[in-house]
């Protein structure tokens, strides 16, 4: 019992002096595995009164000297009128943590480029605001990676998640007190 009661006294004070001196770990998550996750999402459909958008095969870039990741895709439209056209379209923007959830989310995205075929640069224009809001939200809305609870390092990034970074082609996800 005496054993038991040191090593109890020990832990709570191995632990208590990680608190008070802090304590900080990162996780990393690479391209290859937030991929994997957008390939999942894929393909994502939005349909509004001006367009139907359908996006397919997604591609996942972190971009380190931005702090950013942007997403490319295979892109098909059908706007009013019967007009249709497909190309591709990149999307750039941050990552957002939410807590809640224990999820990323790609976060301010902005429509950085866009080709689309059999349209002429005046409707593609037309289009751009719609096309922004329509990708914009639909890729914003679903998470890029959700934490797993049955994972012991990825449940304490729910409750004590410091930093989000892009560095070195990963996701840094820095946990600490």
């Amino acid at each position: 019992m005496k054993r038991i009661f040191k090593k109890m006294a020990c832990l709570s004070m191995m632990l208590t002096a990680l608190y008070a001196h802090g304590f900080e770990q990162t996780l990393t998550f690479t391209e290859a595995q937030l991929q994997e996750k957008l390939q999942a999402m894929t393909p994502i459909e939005r349909q509004t009164l001006f367009a139907n958008v359908v996006l397919t095969d997604a591609k996942l870039r972190l971009l380190d000297a931005q702090n950013q990741l942007s997403v490319t895709a295979f892109l098909d439209v059908t706007a009013l009128g019967g007009l249709r056209g497909s190309g591709h379209v990149t999307v750039q923007g941050s990552v957002m943590y939410q807590p809640s959830e224990g999820a990323f989310y790609l976060h301010n995205a902005q429509l950085v480029e866009l080709h689309v075929e059999q349209l002429s640069k005046e409707t593609i224009n037309q289009l751009k605001p719609v096309l922004q809001d329509v990708i914009a939200q639909s890729l914003q809305s679903q998470p890029i990676y959700r934490l797993k609870d049955n994972d012991m390092r990825q449940a304490l990034v729910k409750a004590s998640l410091k930093k989000v970074e892009v560095k070195d082609q990963a996701l840094l996800v820095t946990l600490g007190f």
